[in-house]
Order: C-alpha cells, then sequence, then structure tokens
C-alpha cells in the first residue's frame, strides 16, 4: 500500500492512500466522491466497440471494447460551487 497522500480538490483534506490505490487518478477525498455520484461521477466512462469486418462485408464482426476514461469536469464544478455555498453558509 501507498503511504503518499494529496489533498482532495474540494476540501484540501488528504484523500486516503487506499483510495489513491484503487483509483489513482483520483483528485477527490472519500466524502466528495460519494458526493459526485449524484452529479455523474468523478470520471465519465466510455466505451468504443472495434468492428473487424471488411467494408462491404454483409457480416459484421466486432473485435475488442476500448474504454477510455475522462474527468467530469462540469460535475466537480458543480461540486466545488456547493461545497463553497455551503462554507459560506456555515459562516454566517
Amino acid at each position: 500500500m501507498s503511504t503518499r497522500s494529496r489533498p482532495c480538490e474540494i476540501c484540501n483534506a488528504p484523500i486516503d492512500p487506499e483510495r489513491i490505490e484503487v483509483v489513482p487518478e483520483t483528485r477527490l477525498c472519500s466524502e466528495h466522491a460519494k458526493q459526485i455520484q449524484k452529479m455523474g461521477g468523478e470520471f465519465i466512462v466510455t466505451a468504443t466497440q472495434e468492428r473487424t469486418s471488411k467494408a462491404g462485408s454483409l457480416k459484421h464482426n466486432y473485435g475488442s471494447v476500448t474504454t477510455s476514461k475522462t474527468r467530469n469536469h462540469q460535475a466537480i464544478e458543480k461540486l466545488r460551487d456547493v461545497y463553497q455555498e455551503e462554507r459560506e453558509r456555515g459562516a454566517k
């Protein structure tokens, strides 16, 4: 297990090293990772099925599926806004 940690992009709390080990590209602590699920998740995962049949063939042969993961910037911005609003309400 890694002992290295980094701060959460939202609250600056240290991200649990076990979480980083499981999801190396995460930038959110466990609490904010749970909250962002309501907004579509921290990542957007897409899958593309490879087509291996020759052009013009009537029979379609499909190969493997390739997945890619990109950061869900819109959800992260929304989560950041919600966090800031909660902090401002708590300071009043």
